[in-house]
């Protein structure tokens, strides 16, 4: 389960794999002379982990902010700036745009052309927690090297909905001159969960199990962070009638209608639209969403929920069914484009 321990929420009875101290990654790590870390773009300071920062801290690394098409366009220069501050450099990236790919790829060889050019051969490593897309990723680098005319070899890494499924080691050609391997490390990266607000982020995003947390609770946290996000973009006397990005007049699905209703109806009303502002509390042991005169009503949202989806006569499983859908649809951007970190 994932308990909460010493006011801290631990994620390693999860079922997501051995820990960064298990010898054959630390010793591949202290091999390699780039670390690609690989983080959901969506979440890409709740994805980090301080364990590997202890493994790589005297390495190349480069942060690949990947799924950048799910995540807010406009927070992603923010989020760079952030990450420059930390002196971390940053690529926001997805794996299904070819373009870039092939960007990531001559930020990599460019950067090891700068650094070693003189070098025979280079190992890089890609590594990420559980469903930042990795292996999409590495996939995706793959191909793009064949396109760029550079041998490759090594099956594809195996990619799924499920943390921890790539099993193996995999590495291919990536560069020439000087010549430069990529290699794949097993999803077995823990995330890092010093409290519930990130533990929830990582659930949401998929790199915790959904059955450790439970769909229900999900539903109700989305609802949560969908409503503070609406507070940011809109009045409270202002109705969304689409999800953004969507095109005006566009149809939506029943399903986006509901979860679009219940966001809603779980925001509080107000006459101003700026009398809300959505912020983060830090303290020892949790980090709480919160407006800065009413909350969030996740009840009211939930209840025109499961009337918009006629839920009450649901069984349990039945519900559970549906918001496995609701989560599956926000994860693929059905309901627009999103940053869960805060910027402040």
């Amino acid at each position: 389960m994932l308990t909460r321990t010493n006011s801290r929420w631990s994620a390693r009875s999860a079922g997501l794999g051995v820990t960064w101290q298990e010898p054959s990654v630390s010793c591949r790590l202290r091999m390699v002379d780039m670390v690609l870390e690989v983080r959901d773009a969506r979440i890409p300071f709740s994805s980090a982990n301080p364990e590997l920062e202890k493994l790589v801290r005297l390495k190349r690394r480069l942060l690949v902010l990947n799924k950048a098409d799910l995540a807010a366009p406009d927070k992603q220069q923010a989020v760079l700036y952030r990450l420059e501050e930390q002196k971390l450099q940053a690529l926001f990236t997805s794996s299904q745009k070819r373009g870039s790919i092939q960007k990531l790829l001559q930020a990599v060889t460019s950067r090891l052309q700068q650094d070693k050019p003189k070098a025979d051969m280079l190992m890089i490593m890609a590594v990420g927690i559980p469903n930042s897309g990795k292996s999409s990723l590495i996939n995706a680098l793959r191909h793009a090297a064949k396109l760029g005319k550079h041998s490759s070899s090594g099956g594809k890494a195996a990619t799924g909905a499920t943390p921890g499924l790539t099993r193996h080691i995999a590495g291919f050609q990536v560069g020439e001159r000087p010549t430069a391997f990529l290699m794949d490390t097993p999803g077995v990266m823990l995330p890092n969960v010093p409290n519930e607000q990130t533990g929830m982020r990582l659930a949401l995003t998929g790199a915790v199990k959904d059955s450790i947390v439970g769909e229900e609770r999900l539903v109700r946290h989305l609802l949560l962070e969908l409503a503070h996000q609406a507070l940011q973009s809109k009045g409270a006397n202002q109705k969304r009638m689409q999800w953004p990005g969507m095109a005006e007049g566009e149809k939506m699905s029943l399903l986006q209608e509901a979860v679009l209703s219940a966001v809603n109806a779980a925001s509080p009303a107000a006459s101003d639209s700026h009398a809300f502002s959505s912020e983060v509390r830090h303290d020892d042991s949790t980090t709480a969403l919160h407006s800065s005169q009413n909350d969030v009503d996740v009840d009211a949202g939930m209840a025109t929920f499961h009337l918009a989806m006629k839920q009450n006569t649901l069984d349990q499983d039945r519900l559970s069914a549906v918001y496995r859908k609701v989560l599956v649809a926000y994860r693929t951007g059905d309901f627009g484009r999103y940053t869960l970190d805060s910027l402040t």
